[in-house]
């Protein structure tokens, strides 16, 4: 039963939520008598009245005078959206209509909510329900799964042309029903983010709404398939599991041989299962792979040159024993290596291994790299990544310590970029000189810093890009410019080098140089130690540029 009352458009409060529908405006207004949330919208003409429905029940609706016509709406917040939407395209009788920049799905259905409801899509097609579906280009990378399963089940699927920009999340259906607001289609929208979105039913809305949609320009050629990295597909959770993910234990235990040696386990069976994405499968028959021991293998592997039995045995009994990672009955020639479900991996690249990164990388540097490419991965932005040293530690359970001495040792090695935020001040050289980083609690509320995952590169490629550097501008400037970076922690940044190279042609060697240790002895936690800076000073200072001949 509904309760109806008019009230005046004055004492609506304004929220921004279908601004991309109409020039309207959008209002809300908590009806506190009655706890329900009213959401309408009204015409420009502030003098209008509208109907509100204030229901006895635990969905808020309300009445929009639209013209002529009358629509319905409400708000959908956090799972209500999933329930919604999905409940509503399993409803759909003639057509449904979606464009979204984002959905981040697995090659095959998954208990992924955004999988779930890109099956209810092709369930719908296949009942005869018309279905179109634009994604967004710019994250094609990610929106591959997606583009792929609904092609394949022959819905008309599309990305937007390079010129467009898809940025909503719109969804209609019947020609009447309106979904719309902040969810892409991936699990951490709809299960982890705060998201909120409008459910509309009003026929004039839906056509505003399709004839906007139908103004995206699509791409008039068929996507290139994103390159697929190459490499050991190992299950996220092995991370992120509570309470203690397994590779979490082998961490803190500082069992750093019994993690390369599961690492190097889990990409030989990978290798021996070749139809399968990883480690993981829902096929009980590959729940498990076993491997035969070969002791000089496993050492090698290890980066041991003799006593291999010796070498191997005690990680190896720590993963059977300890971790149950691995299973093997006593003097048995073979071992079985378990297999984690999971719906979501990590790639760790071949040039892991095939550059010698296993035995170059400190234990932190090791698996804060794994970190970063569950980010990374993650990311709707990939190789770009963000979230604050708090949240890194909640997620995969360790020391705010450690992944600071992960992240320091990966940056130095030029495999992860960090744009750290400046507290306090807009960033400029002027801040830097009155800053005070030392004051006790200063950092807590800094905001989380960006990261940019970088290519593993071998040593032989850094000294090639380093050769052409010196053979085009001198081996002396290049060797400066090397020392600088190395000073601000990068000493193998190839465009900070040659960013470097450029300052001193610039300003001069001296001049460089003194300001770049003056920036070097900021706190890295700062911000300001970076070579950003050292161009602001050199500016701001006034220094003059050297007049070449």
């Amino acid at each position: 039963m509904l309760e109806i009352r008019e009230i005046s458009s004055k004492t609506l409060i304004l929220i921004l939520l279908i601004t991309t529908l109409t020039a309207t405006t959008t209002f809300a207004e908590k009806a506190t008598s009655h706890k329900a949330v009213v959401w309408l919208q009204i015409a420009k003409a502030t003098s209008q009245k509208a109907v509100v429905w204030l229901p006895i029940g635990q969905r808020d609706m309300v009445c929009l005078p639209l013209g002529k016509a009358i629509a319905k709406a409400t708000i959908l917040i956090g799972q209500d959206y999933f329930q919604t939407t999905r409940h509503a395209i399993q409803e759909a009788k003639e057509s449904i209509y979606v464009a979204m920049y984002l959905i981040n799905v697995e090659p095959t259905p998954t208990a992924n909510p955004a999988s779930i409801l890109l099956e209810s899509l092709i369930n719908a097609h296949k009942r005869g329900v018309y279905v179109k579906v634009i994604l967004d280009d710019s994250k094609f990378n990610i929106n591959y799964h997606a583009y792929k399963r609904l092609q394949q089940a022959g819905i008309d699927v599309y990305l937007d042309s390079p010129q467009a920009v898809l940025h909503g999340k719109a969804i209609v259906i019947d020609s009447k029903i309106c979904i719309l607001g902040s969810f892409n289609w991936s699990r951490a929208s709809l299960y982890d983010n705060y998201e909120f979105a409008t459910y509309i039913e009003g026929r004039e809305q839906a056509k505003k709404l399709l004839d906007y949609i139908s103004k995206i320009g699509l791409s008039p050629k068929p996507p290139i398939q994103p390159q697929q990295p190459q490499g050991l597909k190992l299950p996220v959770n092995l991370l992120t599991s509570s309470p203690k993910p397994l590779l979490f234990e082998l961490f803190t235990n500082h069992s750093e041989k019994s993690f390369d040696l599961y690492l190097y386990l889990a990409k030989k069976a990978q290798n021996q299962r070749p139809e399968s994405h990883g480690l993981a499968s829902d096929s009980q028959s590959q729940n498990s792979t076993t491997i035969k021991i070969n002791y000089q293998e496993f050492a090698q592997a290890l980066g041991y040159t003799k006593n291999y039995y010796f070498n191997v045995f005690q990680p190896l009994s720590k993963l059977t024993r300890k971790y149950g990672l691995i299973q093997r009955k006593p003097w048995s020639k073979y071992l079985t290596l378990k297999h984690t479900a999971s719906l979501a991996y990590i790639t760790i690249p071949d040039a892991y291994w095939d550059y010698g990164f296993h035995e170059k990388f400190t234990f932190p540097e090791k698996y804060m790299f794994l970190v970063s490419l569950s980010e990374a991965q993650e990311s709707g932005r990939n190789p770009y990544w963000f979230r604050s040293n708090k949240d890194l530690s909640r997620i995969y359970y360790i020391s705010e310590r450690a992944i600071t001495d992960g992240i320091t040792e990966l940056e130095k090695e030029n495999i992860l970029e960090v744009y750290r935020h400046k507290p306090g001040g807009s960033g400029l050289a002027s801040d830097s000189q009155s800053h005070k980083p030392e004051e006790p609690g200063e950092f807590q509320d800094r905001p989380a810093n960006n990261y940019r995952l970088n290519s593993l590169q071998s040593q032989e490629q850094f000294q090639q890009a380093l050769q052409a550097l010196s053979e085009k501008y001198g081996s002396d400037t290049t060797q400066k410019a090397c020392e600088l970076s190395s000073q601000l922690n990068e000493p193998k940044d190839l465009e900070k080098i040659d960013t470097y190279i450029g300052l001193i042609k610039t300003y001069g060697y001296e001049k460089v140089r003194e300001v770049n240790s003056e920036v070097a002895s900021k706190r890295r936690e700062t911000g300001f130690r970076d070579i950003s800076q050292v161009i602001l000073l050199l500016k701001t200072k006034g220094l003059t540029p050297q007049i070449s001949n």
